[in-house]
């Protein structure tokens, strides 16, 4: 237990530092990008952490479980077990007790921290486009924010200076639309509102009681972006973004979760089933590496194959998650992805379930030995 504790600790970290290094450069990105704050960079990687871990814990488990065994097997110490009395169910119970405490930290992941996490993420990355999104302008093309702002630059320097503007407001209903263009400006904040001042330009507007257009002339002018409401709309919540009871009791006087009350129970589901992935893929892999032959060059073929048989089970249990969300009579499928290999690997560890398998070896070898044996 202490080898298979520290291995799955120091697995995770090591594989949440690689995924958090490949995921963040995205965040960084956005928050780069927007002039936004660094401590929003770092409160949305740790937003984004419980559903990373979602997927690296059990990983990190079964391939701490396959080192720490095949390494005493390498050892002979698994051998010294045996001969003591040891069965392979003894043998592999520290792994199923990890694996076990694993499953319920997952189910408090996948049932209420990651939900939380998650949407308070995706808000969070809302406010940042929403506040920042005046920084946010690209080169060459016309930014519409809303139905009512429209913004287009036409280069961007190094000291963020912009050239080449053109600004056409609809937002005030009471007046008619203008229209402004400048030489250059500059994106600043005002009192935390979103600014653009502009220098050297003219402010066009349509006189509706002389049926002419007024100009106005100015060497500096600032126009206010506050009014960009797009962190103020009501946003509806994904099914990542959801509880379990949430899934499970939608608002049914909301139309959204009303059309998605299929996926939301999918989702449900797929939440209980996903954190005992962490006991189908130990007991699948320890009854590989366990059962059957000792082979003093290496176990390097059992290693392989139970590798190969975790990686089937994932890809399973992700492509019937994907497809319950649309035929929710795949459900009990998805059931079978997880709980099918770990019975068949605790019996498998079991001595009857040794016995058969070592039975089906030895005819298996016994075909293949009178196959080569037969001349062409």
């Amino acid at each position: 237990m202490k080898n298979l504790v520290s291995a799955t600790f120091f697995v995770t970290i090591a594989l949440t530092m690689v995924v958090l290094l490949t995921q963040s450069l995205k965040i960084l990105e956005l928050v780069a990008n927007s002039d936004a704050p660094p401590g929003l960079f770092v409160k949305l990687v740790a937003l984004s952490l419980p559903k990373f871990l979602e997927t690296i814990l059990p990983v990190a488990l079964v391939v701490a479980a396959l080192f720490v065994y095949n390494k005493f097997i390498m050892d002979n110490e698994l051998v010294v077990l045996r001969s003591c009395g040891f069965d392979h169910h003894a043998i592999a119970r520290p792994a199923l007790l990890l694996a076990a405490i694993v499953s319920l930290i997952m189910l408090g992941l996948t049932t209420y921290a990651t939900p939380v996490s998650y949407g308070a993420m995706q808000s969070l990355r809302t406010q940042v486009m929403s506040k920042y999104s005046s920084f946010l302008l690209r080169e060459g093309v016309f930014n519409t924010f809303g139905k009512d702002l429209t913004v287009f630059v036409r280069s961007r320097d190094r000291n963020g200076d912009l050239t080449g503007i053109l600004i056409h407001d609809r937002r005030d209903k009471d007046k008619p639309p203008s229209t402004t263009t400048a030489k250059r400006g500059r994106l600043v904040m005002n009192k935390d509102i979103p600014t653009i001042l502009v220098q050297d330009g003219m402010r066009q507007q349509m006189d509706t009681s002389s049926n002419s257009v007024s100009r106005l002339y100015f060497s500096e002018y600032m126009i206010e972006v506050n009014s960009l409401d797009t962190g103020q709309r009501v946003r509806n919540r994904d099914y990542s973004e959801r509880t379990l009871p949430e899934l499970l009791r939608p608002d049914m006087t909301v139309k959204y979760d009303r059309d998605k009350r299929e996926v939301f129970l999918a989702e449900a589901h797929a939440d209980l089933i996903r954190p005992f992935l962490s006991v189908a893929f130990v007991l699948s892999g320890l009854a590989v590496l366990l059962v059957g032959p000792f082979n003093r060059r290496g176990q390097g073929r059992k290693m392989l194959f139970a590798v190969l048989i975790i990686v089937a089970i994932m890809v399973a249990n992700l492509m019937l998650t994907s497809a319950t969300r649309r035929h929710l009579e795949l459900v009990p499928l998805l059931y079978l992805t997880v709980f099918v290999p770990a019975l068949a690997g605790y019996y498998a560890l079991g001595l009857r379930g040794e016995q058969q398998i070592m039975a089906l070896l030895r005819q298996w070898n016994e075909r293949r030995a009178r196959r080569l044996e037969t001349p062409a």
